[in-house]
């Protein structure tokens, strides 16, 4: 049987769709808006911003505070118990430099029983603290579990004109990928791609701090987490209650690398941002700067639909009608 071109591209956009839609860090996320909209009633007159963020965002005086939590999947402390310390802290940093803000101190809940193991996810929150320059000051300790597990949870600050929520995308605004090109996939964790293990404490503290320097000309921003390249952007369009049009192939990508893995890969240091109309170039020179590489990729449409492009075939990634990534609930007071 013969497939002509335009068949084979379509065969290959429906699969990474498919691929992506079912790749545990999308699926993982949909039940996260049920625990929230239970907890959502409990409000308070100095939190501004809370579910459907990166960070919640509380006033305190002329201060704005960023508190933000995660804890590491199972399996990932399981394999390598080292990584998931040192990733325990990643994820909580680019959080809060997402926020465009920087990071003060970290608490962590550790749960696990085997010294040998404890010792290892130490070592790893140790390192990733000295790196990123930020210390963790407390936290609990359960030495008696069956399991083992870390969590991290993490304040932040930034000020109102800096402050970059996931919710404030809109119709015409371009989308903008920006990823850190120079890494390398961590051994037995095909979904990390570690870019900051390596580099100097410099290089990556210049780079946490790029979403601060282009804040003013964003008007929403995630790092580029647990779903992945598009499942990021797709959370960023649900908290923002608009959909998006984008070129897959200006998404920017290392020679030789997987495309599936590679979109759903969690980034050591990346982002998806869109930004006002006109300030792209400024946005994208600012992280070519900090040695991250970004494109402008697509366009923040009016409706409910990621809507991807390859080749010229088109698909529907995702629709927030009937699909959720979990933040439906963003919560501005």
């Amino acid at each position: 049987m013969k497939i002509d071109r335009e068949q084979s591209v379509m065969m290959k956009l429906e699969h990474l769709v498919k691929a992506i839609r079912q790749y545990r860090g999308v699926v993982r996320k949909g039940p996260v808006s049920t625990v929230a909209a239970g907890l959502i009633p409990l409000q308070s007159a100095d939190v501004l911003a809370a579910y459907g963020e990166d960070a919640a965002v509380i006033k305190v005086g002329k201060e704005i505070l960023l508190m933000a939590a995660d804890g590491i999947v199972q399996d990932l402390v399981d394999r390598n118990p080292y990584w998931a310390g040192y990733c325990a802290v990643l994820v909580n940093v680019n959080d809060i430099a997402a926020m465009g803000g920087q990071s003060l101190a970290m608490v962590n809940v550790l749960a696990c029983s085997k010294e040998d193991v404890r010792s290892k996810i130490v070592e790893g929150m140790r390192d990733a603290c000295d790196k990123f320059g930020v210390p963790m000051v407390g936290g609990h300790l359960h030495p008696d579990t069956k399991y083992s597990s870390i969590d991290v949870a993490i304040l932040g600050k930034t000020d109102r004109t800096r402050l970059v929520l996931s919710s404030g995308a809109s119709e015409g605004d371009p989308v903008v990928f920006a990823m850190d090109l120079d890494g390398q996939f961590t051994e037995g964790v095909p979904y990390s791609w570690d870019t900051t293990s390596k580099k100097s404490k410099e290089v990556v503290r210049k780079q946490l701090r790029t979403m601060n320097k282009i804040a003013p000309y964003l008007t929403a921003g995630k790092d580029i987490s647990n779903p992945g390249a598009l499942g990021t952007l797709g959370m960023l369009l649900e908290s923002s209650r608009a959909g998006a049009r984008v070129e897959i192939s200006k998404i920017p990508r290392p020679k030789g690398v997987d495309m599936v893995q590679w979109l759903t890969a969690y980034q050591g240091c990346g982002f998806v941002v869109t930004c006002r109309p006109g300030r792209a170039t400024l946005v994208i020179d600012e992280f070519a700067r900090s040695d991250i590489t970004a494109h402008e990729c697509g366009v923040v449409t009016k409706g409910h639909k990621l809507e991807v492009e390859l080749d010229g075939d088109h698909q529907v990634l995702f629709d927030f009608e009937k699909d959720t990534l979990g933040g439906a609930v963003p919560q501005k007071i």
